[in-house]
């Protein structure tokens, strides 16, 4: 045979497509496969498969077939079976298992040389490190395994494009790579960590400059009810410039409690002599009690340590998980628990309103607001709502003109309804930007109705707490819209919006944390100015689609990544060991081991649609049938009523007149300028 090839090096992902699949068969033999394959509608695959699986046959010896090598990588990465890998191999189809062990330890062992060639300049890296735990299924449960995993996301993203070499190491070398000096940590003063609150302005800044498209989704539901959800129109709408899809770079795991200060100063150590191997400003996200310790830590270490140029930053997905779980708090008692369960089930609320679930959370939240949203309207314009609607006449079509309430001839109702709908129609249709909606008047004018409703009930003491719940929600719609679009500066603003009612709430460790970060965040222009830059650019945010809403926080990251990758197919926790040799191999071959995965065609492709999940028919008509049931509920149980009692809205309890939960925002700065200066 003509071909030439040898065992050198294993086939790399680029290897394995079509094209070069196709090419690594002679021409005679294609010739002869093709022939015999006559009539099928794409033979490329059969030729390419049959043929390497021939030449594999006839030169065993010297070259490794590109499609057997991805095969059984694949194979192995779903179901880890050596028998089923030895079966596909004795048939011809694939490599043995050893052979897949040896491709895993060269990945792990090529691994550190071959990733940190794409830290190059023009990219910026983020560090990410969280508690990983796992039970292990053992007689006297020992064993079990609670460290801290680390990752490093770098965008722009990047390919793993070269061949691993085929060598023979062996488990010890590859752990050595893996291997995290322990620094142990000593108290070097007693005192913790004494930084000085700054002083703030807790008024509102209106950065957000899309915030009528938030408002147009949920004024237009009573108008029409089958309506696409926030989440979705933002998808469809919202477009813009931003750094393209982020590469994500397993690091090492220690084998200590994530919570033991000296497994948290052995990470900032890695993380800062890692970053400096790359030329690169150690930039490190924590969840709030690790990003606290942290702080103290570095905050105690000699002006001349490498630990001071560390950039700590905290999660931002805890940090909504603790918002969201303290709007749960302060609605406690308010009717809220009962509104929800009508919709979700009872235990799953439990979790809902404590923040855990916070999918489900989010996604009843804003249902809730825009049902509230629908019954401030049908008072301001006197239309029936949808649920009444279709008690009467039996159909969800809505017709403004024939509902609206003609008494109130001041208010040119008809008009601004129809256009409002209309406007959204063609937003949806881009037949009219972004910007040009967000220069309506009529939003405007939309919006001081609703504000002049909002003063007029101003002295009745339910109705200002439900007003403070959208306002809540208000803030978490520009939370997730920072975090998704890249925005460093909402993102800011939003934070500081959320410290009155983290105070309020009694999340205390979560108030001095976030206050603690906003100023070393706005320390950056004078510390790291080119840190700076790139986090205004949109780098805050990591994405793992090529999508311009598809931001993710940096915590949210490492829980969809890592956490995910270990406990789910071809994880460690199905079956493959916890050991630390194991954890290594693991951890530095699984990047080439996933390119090859996905590199191969099997007739399933990988994507991303251009349709959100919340804008397809069924979920806008589920969508559509939760609001009603809200709406069902909170018709006859209207929090806007004219009465200065602070109420249960189903059970009708009233609270002591001294409870003042409806000032949460108002006591929370309150509180909070008291500790402007003080340490």
């Amino acid at each position: 045979m003509s071909l030439k090839d040898s065992k050198a090096v294993y086939p790399s992902s680029v290897d394995i497509n079509s094209e070069q699949n196709i090419r690594f068969v002679p021409d005679s033999l294609q010739t002869l496969l093709r022939a015999l394959f006559i009539g099928q509608n794409d033979s490329s695959v059969k030729v390419a498969s049959v043929g390497q699986a021939i030449i594999q046959a006839s030169r065993p010896r010297t070259l490794i077939a590109p499609l057997k090598i991805a095969l059984s990588v694949q194979m192995h990465h779903h179901f880890g079976s050596r028998f089923l890998l030895d079966t596909l191999n004795t048939l011809g189809f694939a490599s043995s298992y050893t052979e897949i062990q040896r491709f895993e330890l060269n990945a792990a062992a090529a691994a550190h040389d071959r990733t940190n060639t794409q830290f190059g300049n023009g990219t910026f890296v983020q560090y990410i490190a969280d508690n990983v735990d796992h039970n292990l299924r053992t007689l006297d449960g020992h064993g079990t395994f609670h460290g801290m995993g680390m990752i490093a996301a770098v965008t722009p993203g990047f390919r793993l494009d070269k061949a691993v070499p085929r060598l023979s190491p062996t488990l010890k070398e590859v752990f050595d790579l893996a291997n995290i000096n322990i620094e142990y940590y000593k108290i070097q003063s007693k005192q913790s960590l004494q930084a000085e609150f700054a002083t703030m302005n807790y008024e509102p800044n209106m950065i957000d400059t899309t915030w009528k498209l938030d408002l147009l989704s949920r004024v237009c539901w009573p108008l029409t009810c089958n309506r696409p959800s926030w989440s979705a129109i933002m998808h469809k709408v919202m477009d813009g410039d931003y750094q393209g899809k982020s590469s994500v770079v397993f690091l090492p795991m220690i084998d200590m409690n994530p919570s033991d200060p000296t497994c948290i100063n052995s990470t900032l150590n890695f993380i800062g002599k890692h970053a400096k191997a790359q030329h690169c400003v150690p930039i490190l996200t924590f969840d709030q009690p690790l990003y606290w310790k942290a702080m103290n830590i570095i905050k105690d270490e000699p002006l001349n340590s490498p630990l001071k140029s560390v950039i700590l930053r905290l999660g931002g997905f805890h940090l909504e998980m603790s918002f969201v779980g303290g709007i749960g708090h302060l609605m406690e008692g308010s009717g809220i628990t009962e509104l929800l369960e009508t919709v979700y089930a009872p235990n799953a609320v439990t979790h809902m309103t404590s923040g855990k679930a916070i999918a489900r959370a989010v996604s009843a939240h804003f249902l809730i607001d825009t049902a509230l949203t629908s019954i401030i309207l049908s008072h301001i314009y006197g239309i029936p709502l949808p649920d009444e609607i279709e008690n009467e006449t039996g159909t969800n079509d809505i017709n403004p003109a024939n509902y609206i309430n003609t008494d109130n001839t001041d208010i040119n109702a008809e008009d601004e309804l129809h256009e409002t709908d209309a406007m959204l129609d063609e937003l949806l249709k881009v037949d009219i930007s972004v910007e040009k909606a967000c220069d309506s008047v009529l939003i405007d004018q939309i919006k001081y109705r609703i504000d002049n409703f909002r003063e007029s009930h101003k002295s009745f003491r339910t109705s200002q707490l439900w007003f403070q719940y959208m306002d809540m929600i208000d803030i978490l719609h520009r939370f997730i819209k920072a975090e998704r679009t890249g925005n460093w500066e909402l993102h800011l603003q939003t934070v500081k919006d959320m410290l009155p009612y983290f105070e309020a709430s009694g999340h205390n460790l979560y108030v001095k944390s976030s206050r603690v970060y906003l100023q070393q965040m706005d320390n950056l222009k004078t510390t790291h100015p080119e840190v700076l830059a790139f986090l205004q650019s949109g780098h805050h945010v990591i994405r793992r689609s090529d999508k311009f809403l598809a931001g993710l926080s940096s915590d949210l990251v490492i829980e969809q990544v890592l956490m995910r990758s270990l406990k789910t197919t071809g994880g460690m926790t199905r079956g493959r060991g916890m050991s630390e040799g194991q954890r290594a191999q693991w951890i530095l071959s699984i990047p080439d081991c996933a390119e090859m995965n996905n590199a191969l065609f099997t007739g399933v492709n990988y994507g991303t649609s251009d349709q959100h999940k919340e804008g397809g028919e069924s979920r806008r008509s589920r969508d559509c049938q939760d609001l009603k049931t809200c709406l069902s509920f909170l018709i006859s149980r209207s929090p806007f009523v004219e009465e200065t009692s602070l109420r249960n809205i189903e059970t009708g309890v009233s609270a002591d007149k001294f409870v003042n939960v409806y000032n949460s925002k108002e006591l929370g700065i309150k509180i909070l300028k008291s500790m402007d200066g003080k340490k």
